[in-house]
């Protein structure tokens, strides 16, 4: 039984150090990962052995990096997963069509998590990256993924007492079940200065099997360039691409999906 709880350990604490890794900025030397993740040197420095053998660590500059084998996974997941298959294409074009930074997010918990991103072209323009996490409640593509998603996964984001970020971050239950209502009642979400005071996005759903949101994709940008009512006339796109994403996914299934565009 010891051992057993000794190695779980030991998988909790290697994952720990991958995210720590890839939430650094250079390399991290053992000591520093160990203080901030409360891991004995020791067992650090086991896990870091384990991982660097394995390929998914290296070392540079004195410290430890994420390794070539965690590139390899990402490019094999992106390449097998048919939500980023289906929608790389359309935020190409979303990207291309608006200039602004187009992303594709699924709903992790109380957070998004962006499977793709598509730069814009702007010198001044919104910056994310994939595996980026934000708080679902206070941008445009957890909100709609929210609005157009299970009961229980509402519920368990109201029960959690959402975290007010800007003056415009809607946090009370009643502001928020009003807005998931709008959003249902238009098929898209705006996100202006919720999460960062000079940033504006819009995104729709893509409706994956029993009708629910599976995903949501859309753009973002400054809000001196996103006011309201080009974020509304942005939508019509980003609707007509989501539900071209919903339909491929459909298909790719064999089933009758739903249309983000009929929403």
């Amino acid at each position: 039984m010891e051992r057993q709880g000794s190695a779980t350990t030991a998988i909790f604490n290697a994952f720990a150090i991958l995210e720590q890794l890839s939430a650094g900025d250079g390399p991290q030397t053992l000591t520093q990962l160990g203080r901030r993740l409360d891991i004995p040197k020791a067992s650090a420095f086991r896990n870091l052995n384990a991982l660097e053998q394995c390929g998914y660590v290296a070392r540079r500059d004195g410290g430890y990096v994420l390794g070539p084998r965690v590139l390899g996974l990402a490019r094999r997941f992106s390449e097998k997963d048919e939500i980023i298959a289906a929608a790389r294409p359309h935020l190409v074009e979303l990207a291309a069509s608006t200039s602004e930074t187009a992303h594709l997010a699924v709903l992790s918990g109380s957070d998004i998590i962006y499977l793709d991103v598509v730069q814009g072209s702007h010198l001044v323009r919104a910056v994310v990256h994939p595996g980026d996490r934000i708080p679902a409640h206070c941008v445009a593509s957890g909100k709609v993924i929210m609005a157009f998603g299970d009961d229980a996964q509402l519920n368990a984001l109201l029960e959690a007492r959402p975290t007010k970020f800007t003056a415009r971050t809607l946090v009370a239950e009643a502001a928020l079940r009003r807005d998931f209502e709008v959003i249902r009642a238009r098929g898209y979400a705006t996100n202006v200065g919720e999460w960062v005071d000079d940033v504006a996005a819009v995104s729709s759903p893509i409706i994956g099997s029993g009708g629910k949101a599976a995903a949501a994709m859309g753009i973002a940008g400054p809000r001196s360039r996103l006011g309201p009512k080009v974020l509304e006339k942005l939508s019509v796109e980003i609707r007509r691409q989501a539900g071209l994403v919903s339909e491929a996914i459909a298909a790719l299934r064999g089933g009758a999906g739903g249309s983000s565009r009929a929403a």
